[in-house]
């Protein structure tokens, strides 16, 4: 047994009444809704978004080395199947802990604790949720590593608690508790810094309790909980525990309010009569407003070329009554709109046009399957490279484009992907749930952000035809942002009420 002395102990009687942006951000598993948890890449996010600490959870080897991941099996975050504690080193150091979550975090390791924490020193203070331990060998890496006054740990066992106090008195420790009687019982056990527990029923006693006794307060608030978050920052607490460290930090900024949605600009851009869908000097508009995406629709020409437009004809916006699979591409460019004065683009038009400036989210139109219209579809979004975080709508998609980007399910494919999650299948990285701002419930809004399931909410004009559309956009914008929504494929009319941080 070993014992260290000498080092910070985080216990500090002074006090002082907190604002938001006094509050430290610990986050849960690394930023866990933008990168996959517990990763080199989860930490780099939760960093790059405000984190002042990086939670991850410990555990070993066969062979004795201590590794960054949360379950006991490797089956879910990584592509390789058996309890941790029965692997090798070896074998665990050829596993993929990224491809889950998205494509491009494939080759993404799971790392070694020592040489994570080598990497983290001085970028963030770490949290340890230590699962299975020598805790010799860690209590050495923080101090060989100079993070002693850097970290605290937690134990989900009172036994492994125990056993930490009895080999270092000083390391930070935080306890969980949720009334000032327990506090006061366990403090006099373990030597805590940090007090735990979930903002739900937190009074102004238990955090004045906390700070008398000399002790931080950190709020546990998990998921998409934007009310907690609101509510944490009201209060004078010293930390919060969470998965969203972009989310927090922007509603710190801007005092309790979220700003900064990603939003799709439906039909190509921004329309509110100011221009016509698809018109470029709207597409400009749209990425100049901050929208991370435009959603575009691909059609082919009678000459096998594929335009960006959504009727089956001309009517609309170039009064001219041709088909688009009966009018060839330089017929098509004698056309000019009535308003703006341009010609329908081609797709590898738009596509020259937004490379580099912003995704897209595909609706393909009137395509039969033909393997033609996939082939050139994926040529030009290849030479320009669009696969990179593209959304495809169209199911017949993911015949041709699988592995490359994400595809849209409904809420009546539900329980199709939640039989595919139960038989240890890949979903996150390759599907997002899309349905109308009417059609989302709080069930599956929350199931599939439980799972890591991008949700996008469609809010367009026409599904509001029995009722004021400004009246129905409203409410259910108000409704979504609630639920944690954050991606809106909309009609630019609404975006007053989605502001984005440009």
């Amino acid at each position: 047994m070993i014992k260290f002395t000498g080092c910070h102990h985080a216990n500090d009687s002074r006090f002082t009444e907190k604002t938001g942006s006094d509050i430290e951000i610990v986050c849960h598993r690394g930023a866990n809704r933008l990168a996959p948890e517990n990763t080199f890449a989860s930490a780099r996010k939760a960093i790059e978004s405000g984190a002042d600490y990086v939670e991850f959870d410990v555990r070993r080897s066969k062979d004795g080395v201590h590794y960054i991941i949360h379950d006991r099996t490797l089956d879910r975050t990584t592509n390789g199947t058996g309890l941790v504690s029965q692997a090798s080193s070896v074998y665990i150091d050829g596993l993929d802990a990224g491809s889950w979550f998205g494509h491009e975090f494939a080759g993404e390791p799971v790392p070694r604790l020592y040489e994570f924490l080598k990497w983290i020193n001085g970028k963030a203070k770490v949290y340890f949720d230590v699962k299975d331990w020598d805790l010799n060998e860690i209590i050495e890496m923080v101090y060989e590593l100079g993070l002693e006054d850097d970290c605290f740990f937690w134990f989900g066992d009172a036994k492994m608690a125990k056993e930490f106090r009895s080999l270092d008195q000083e390391l930070g420790l935080k306890i969980n508790a949720s009334s000032i009687e327990q506090i006061d019982s366990l403090v006099p056990v373990y030597n805590p810094d940090i007090i735990e527990r979930g903002i739900v029923g937190l009074t102004d006693d238990f955090i004045r309790a906390c700070h008398e006794r000399g002790l931080k307060l950190m709020i546990y608030i998990p998921g998409d909980d934007w009310d907690g978050y609101r509510q944490a920052i009201s209060m004078n607490i010293d930390m919060i525990n969470l998965d969203n460290p972009d989310v927090f930090s922007n509603m710190v900024e801007n005092e309790g309010v979220f700003k900064n949605y990603r939003l799709i600009a439906h039909r190509g851009g921004i329309t509110e009569d100011k221009f016509n869908e698809f018109d470029p000097a709207s597409i400009n508009q749209a990425i100049d407003q901050g929208y991370f995406m435009l959603e575009v629709d691909i059609r082919m020409t009678k000459d096998s070329v594929l335009i960006v437009h959504h009727d089956a004809d001309f009517q609309r916006f170039f009064n001219h009554p041709g088909r688009v699979d009966e009018t060839t591409w330089k017929e098509i460019q004698t056309l000019r709109s009535d308003m703006g004065d341009y010609h329908p683009m081609s797709f590898e038009q738009l596509a020259k046009m937004v490379s580099g400036r912003v995704k897209l989210m595909m609706d393909l139109k009137a395509h039969d399957s033909d393997p033609g219209y996939f082939r050139m579809l994926g040529e030009i979004m290849e030479r320009y490279d669009l696969f990179d975080g593209a959304y495809f709508i169209d199911g017949d998609a993911r015949n041709y484009f699988w592995g490359r980007s994400k595809f849209g399910f409904g809420m009546s494919e539900i329980p199709r992907i939640q039989e595919l999650i139960s038989i240890g299948e890949d979903v996150v990285c390759h599907y997002f749930l899309f349905d109308t701002s009417n059609r989302l419930t709080s069930e599956a809004i929350k199931w599939a952000q439980y799972n890591y399931i991008t949700v996008v909410a469609a809010v367009n004009i026409f599904r509001y035809r029995h009722e004021n559309h400004w009246q129905g956009a409203k409410r259910d914008i108000e409704f979504l942002k609630e639920c944690g929504v954050i991606e809106f494929q909309i009609d630019s009319h609404y975006d007053q009420w989605l502001p984005v941080t440009n």
